[in-house]
């Protein structure tokens, strides 16, 4: 879909907006009630720019106790080899159930394991409704907010799930799925915080897929983009306390935090796709709650349409620009900033969209 035909589409702009209006007020009534979640944010974006500047160090040593813990462990350069491993560690003719994971997004690992012919589904629910509905997520945090509730229903016919309305058709998917966590023989998650200090990997969730996810399946495979690596468990937990805080589900109904346990095979690839050589660095201590996504102009009428293949809005132009190239797209942001506004680490996003602009007309990309 062309950015044209996205702001023609009316579902587009209702369901970000909706979603901005029931989340805006929680968000800022959580951050009021709470005012120390801000100081953490900034601890967090410290953390995560001190780590940005040895990324060797911090990736070495996390890759050293890991292993020393029992899990196999992988660094890809790029996505190509992160899709490579992940498919040598499944094989083919499995079935695999994943959790969310923007950076699984980012490599399109769904796509590359269905190719060697497994079945795999997403587990998260709206991940699973724009599975079936072909289409791709138009938010980080609630992919199939584009969506109606009758249009929902009419893409979960396809798999054999019904319902009349929300509450019926999340029964319906929650049974399909538990058939699958069952028979599964392998699990994806990404990784919302990881703690170089423990070999932990944080992951925040409000539905329980992410759970069974990781520890049903015989295998269990995380992907962990190299920004998430942070020096502590302290760190990693307050990560996870911003991100849910951000996107409005203060406190969080479940945190996993993973490690190698006994009878599962544990694998972790850190993935580097452009993140250690790039200009964009304080890009890196974003912790993508899509907050700025929301209150963006642009993407309240194109959503995630507008951006790169993967990641849309103001934090998905730099995030395109740091794993695909720059997008021409950028030229559409009206650089109000408003996204720097509510961004819980304030990373200048129309700076550095200034500085791609600038890169598309003078073949320069000044650091």
């Amino acid at each position: 879909m062309s950015i044209y035909r996205a702001i023609e589409q009316e579902t587009i702009r209702d369901g970000v907006l909706r979603t901005l209006g029931n989340l805006r007020d929680v968000i800022i009534k959580t951050l009021n009630d709470h005012p120390y979640l801000l100081d953490y944010a900034q601890e967090v974006k410290k953390a995560r720019l001190e780590v940005a500047e040895n990324f060797d160090y911090w990736i070495d040593r996390s890759m050293k106790i890991l292993e020393s813990r029992g899990c196999q462990v992988y660094h890809a350069r790029n996505g190509e080899e992160a899709r490579k491993i992940a498919g040598e560690i499944v094989g083919s003719g499995k079935i695999v159930v994943k959790a969310k994971s923007m950076v699984s997004e980012e490599i399109h690992l769904r796509e590359y394991l269905q190719s060697l012919g497994n079945e795999v589904w997403e587990t998260d629910l709206g991940e699973f409704i724009v599975q079936v509905a072909g289409d791709r997520p138009m938010h980080m945090i609630v992919p199939a907010l584009h969506y109606s509730e009758r249009q929902v229903m009419e893409i979960l016919k396809r798999v054999g799930i019904r319902g009349s309305d929300a509450e019926s058709l999340a029964n319906g998917v929650r049974e399909f799925m538990r058939r699958k966590f069952l028979k599964a023989d392998a699990g994806v998650s990404g990784c919302n915080a990881f703690s170089a200090e423990s070999g932990r990997v944080f992951l925040v969730e409000n539905e329980g897929n992410i759970r069974l996810s990781t520890s049903l399946p015989e295998k269990y495979i995380a992907l962990v983009s190299i920004e998430k690596i942070l020096p502590g468990d302290d760190l990693a937990l307050k990560s996870v306390f911003v991100q849910s805080a951000y996107v409005g589900t203060f406190p969080p109904a479940y945190i996993n935090v993973n490690e190698k346990v006994d009878g599962q095979e544990m694998h972790v690839i850190f993935v580097d796709n452009g993140r250690k050589d790039t200009v964009f660095r304080e890009h890196l201590a974003c912790i993508k709650c899509g907050r700025c996504q929301l209150e963006c102009p642009v993407f309240q009428l194109a959503g995630s349409i507008w951006g790169g293949e993967v990641y849309g809005g103001p934090t998905g132009m730099i995030w395109t620009a740091i794993t695909e190239g720059i997008p021409e797209s950028c030229f559409l942001s009206t650089l109000c900033g408003k996204c720097m506004e509510v961004c819980p680490s304030g990373i200048d996003m129309p700076e550095m969209i200034r500085k791609m602009r600038s890169a598309l007309l003078t073949g320069r990309l000044e650091g």
